[in-house]
């Protein structure tokens, strides 16, 4: 029993590294690393970075679920299809969503203290 739990933690561990191969996902975890040196730098406070960390969770997250869902489309439907497109082009929408949310969220906390520091 303790082995399948181990062993699924293999399979999530290669999805990860499949992600970290699309150039959305690489943007995405550059953008991750600037959010983490800029919070450290400005000394931010422990439930801003709470949400700063959140938020790329559900970013880096959905960022995963979108190439999911693309690969998916891709394995059930290969030839140019406009359902098809439609659902890749709702997958990447709501990554858009989340990113633009989280680039004002990063605004609003980052801000404050860019601003103390002119």
């Amino acid at each position: 029993m303790m082995h399948l739990f181990f062993k699924s933690f293999t399979y999530a561990y290669k999805g990860i590294k499949l992600a970290l191969l699309q150039r959305n996902m690489k943007v995405h975890i550059l953008c991750a690393i600037i959010a983490m040196i800029t919070a450290y730098i400005l000394n931010i406070s422990l439930t801003e970075w709470c949400i700063i960390l959140i938020c790329i969770g559900i970013l880096l997250s959905l960022e995963i679920i979108n190439t999911a869902i693309e690969a998916f489309v891709d394995l059930v439907e290969p030839n140019q299809n406009s359902m098809a497109g439609k659902v890749k082009d709702l997958a990447a929408g709501a990554v858009l969503v989340f990113s633009i949310i989280s680039a004002m969220i990063g605004i609003m906390i980052f801000g404050k203290y860019i601003l103390d520091l002119l």
